[in-house]
């Protein structure tokens, strides 16, 4: 029994480091010419510092707020396009170009950028 326990909880970090960690998923691109979009909300730190770190680097980038419902439904389309779950996910998400991470390091935006 202990094995099967271990097994299941092995495979479950498995799973979610796979989706935390994993390949950064492409879909079709919102602009013709090359972007970042950045959606989160404003009383999201994590957000707001990736926003002022792109600021910082004079990046031409977008910001949606997912409080707004339409917003929310259009990023949670590309995301299941992209196959990131969108039960639960942690803010913000960042589009490059197409490309879709969750909660990416500043360094993994200006790289993909």
């Amino acid at each position: 029994m202990k094995n099967i326990l271990l097994f299941a909880f092995l495979g479950f970090c498995l799973v979610k480091a796979w989706q935390d960690f994993g390949p950064v998923s492409k879909v079709e691109p919102l602009f013709t010419e090359s972007y970042v979009a950045v959606y989160g909300r404003d009383s999201c730190g994590f957000t707001m510092r990736m926003v002022k770190k792109l600021q910082q680097s004079q990046v031409n980038y977008r910001y949606f707020n997912v409080d707004d419902k339409i917003i929310a439904d259009q990023l949670h389309s590309r995301m299941e396009q992209a196959g990131i779950p969108t039960k639960r996910y942690k803010l913000p998400v960042v589009d490059v170009n197409g490309d879709l991470s969750v909660r990416p390091k500043f360094s993994q935006v200006m790289k993909q950028w």
